[in-house]
């Protein structure tokens, strides 16, 4: 999914005079026990079903668990399940269209009613219901049936073989819907209910108040076992980024994301670390594939050559690892065959330009009397995003293409109407968050390139989706990283996509705090063990 980092109108003024109190000598200290972390934006929603962006699903996950989840080094984890289901153990047939999840016996949501199967077949059943406005509703269709011999046990009938199945339903995945709490409901209508202004599940904490634009304030499951160090986390509401560095280098929160333009002065802050938590997503730059000019193959790999990475690197102060393959990082398993970045060579675009009948006048391009050139979409909230379109537009134009740029605030940028994904830019750039299965790092598939959809290259091809079809049924785990491996030299010969960078969370936290550690999708990990001194 698109790394989403929301924004809003604040009080920067207040944090200012903080960081002034800061510099007049006050130490950096905070209530034992209660974490702060700097949040941007306030969210829409606290309803697992909507969260769309990184920072909503991590904090979802704080009272709200899924079956399974990611460990720190991101191995899947069994959370309210006592095992996970595999060809193995038997929890998965012979013919992969059955999975039986055993749930763990004990599990109690914040007032103190047991977690059943039924709980899970109302979420399920939820997920379905229009009014709940579910994000992704496409994975949960391949389901045919979901019954409940037992209390403890849910029985999953798929349409078809589905090897990304376990990891991706009821699971930490592209998008993440921990199990609600069946008794707290009428009906499967879950927006706009009482328990959405204090929401509360299974997780080591539940939401004691929500004071919007302010802050989030949640505190321990008294049934959850451990129980949790910590006595709050307080999300203090931000208006940005930009405020959110300013709370952490005034002391008035213990959390708070770093960008690469402030890493530098948040390593010198007395008494904060900065951690790098390895993300899977990786910034790319989509080409629109339907239209011209960058319908032609040529076209997109003269653009690939025309790009001067080094110089591209300064948008983000070379904080990130420049990106081969447009799957994230070999931080799992599946990550196999090497693929070099795309190499700057100016002399090389313009060969393959003239091969292809774009004839250069007076520094322009043209075909057929048609100039080479385009549209690029950008969100104008996002600054790297504004960087790297800008230098992107200046080193194209250097081999005669000429490109104009086309700014959206953030709320039409990530419609289905915004430049990103209605097809009408010729180039976008985004970064791309998959999930804890690689199927869930492809957003090129046919079905998706339509307006409002994930593929923002409208890319559609016959070899990659019978390479995708391939790796979702194999039972063969050796073949399916085949597919992959086959699929990354696919869309590096096609170059719907450029990489440009793999991303990682960056995260400045107080000496105060301990235990504080996310994996790859930015999700909390053992939260019960965090503490602040």
């Amino acid at each position: 999914m698109p790394l989403r980092r929301p924004g809003h109108v604040g009080a920067l003024v207040l944090l200012l005079a903080l960081v002034a109190c800061s510099r007049n000598g006050a130490l950096r200290a905070g209530p034992p026990h209660v974490l702060r972390i700097a949040y941007a934006g306030d969210p829409a929603s606290l309803v697992p079903l909507l969260a769309i962006d990184q920072e909503i699903l991590a904090l979802d996950t704080l009272f709200c668990q899924t079956l399974i989840g990611l460990s720190a080094d991101n191995r899947e984890i069994p959370i309210l399940v006592t095992r996970i289901p595999s060809r193995r153990n038997g929890d998965i047939s012979r013919d992969g269209k059955q999975i039986t999840y055993h749930l763990r016996t004990g599990a109690r949501f914040a007032d103190g009613v047991p977690l059943t199967s039924a709980d899970v077949a109302f979420t399920y059943r939820a997920i379905f219901d229009p009014r709940n406005r579910a994000v992704s509703v496409e994975p949960y269709r391949r389901i045919v049936s979901l019954t409940t011999p037992d209390a403890h046990t849910v029985v999953i009938r798929l349409r078809a073989p589905w090897n990304a199945a376990v990891h991706v339903l009821f699971a930490q995945a592209d998008y993440v819907y921990g199990i609600l709490p069946k008794h707290a409901f009428a009906g499967t209508k879950v927006v706009g209910t009482e328990w959405e202004a204090a929401p509360f599940g299974s997780g080591p904490f539940r939401v004691e108040r929500w004071l919007r634009g302010d802050r989030i304030v949640l505190v321990p499951n008294p049934y959850y076992r451990p129980q949790p160090k910590l006595q709050q986390i307080v999300l203090r509401i931000v208006p940005n980024l930009n405020a959110n560095f300013v709370a952490l280098q005034s002391g008035a929160v213990d959390v708070g994301t770093l960008t690469p333009e402030n890493l530098g002065r948040a390593r010198s802050i007395a008494g904060v670390r900065v951690l790098r938590f390895p993300e899977n997503a990786t910034r790319l730059l989509y080409l629109q594939t339907q239209r011209s000019p960058t319908r032609e193959l040529a076209v997109r790999q003269a653009i690939a050559h025309a790009l001067d990475y080094a110089a591209l690197a300064a948008a983000w102060r070379g904080a990130y690892l420049p990106a081969g393959s447009f799957l994230p990082p070999p931080i799992v398993r599946w990550h196999g065959v090497v693929i070099p970045p795309y190499r700057y060579d100016p002399r090389a675009a313009n060969r393959i330009l003239d091969a292809a009948g774009w004839r250069m006048r007076d520094g322009v391009r043209s075909k057929r009397g048609i100039a080479l050139g385009g549209l690029i979409g950008v969100n104008s909230e996002d600054p790297l995003n504004v960087r790297i379109a800008t230098l992107v537009q200046a080193q194209l134009a250097a081999v005669g293409m000429g490109f104009s740029i086309k700014a959206n605030p953030v709320r039409i940028w990530f419609s289905p109407d915004g430049l990103l994904r209605n097809g009408s830019a010729t180039i976008v750039g985004e970064t791309w968050v998959g999930g804890s299965d690689p199927e869930q790092s492809l957003n090129l598939r046919c079905v998706q390139a339509v307006k409002g959809d994930e593929n923002h290259s409208f890319y559609c091809s016959k070899a990659f989706e019978a390479l995708f079809n391939d790796q979702s049924r194999t039972p063969n785990e050796t073949q399916r990283d085949r597919d992959f491996d086959a699929i990354e030299l696919l869309v590096h010969r096609d170059v719907p996509v450029i990489p440009l960078y793999y991303e990682d969370r960056l995260i400045g936290v107080s000496d105060r705090v301990t235990g504080f550690r996310l994996n790859m999708l930015w999700i909390p990990v053992a939260p019960e063990t965090w503490d602040a001194r």
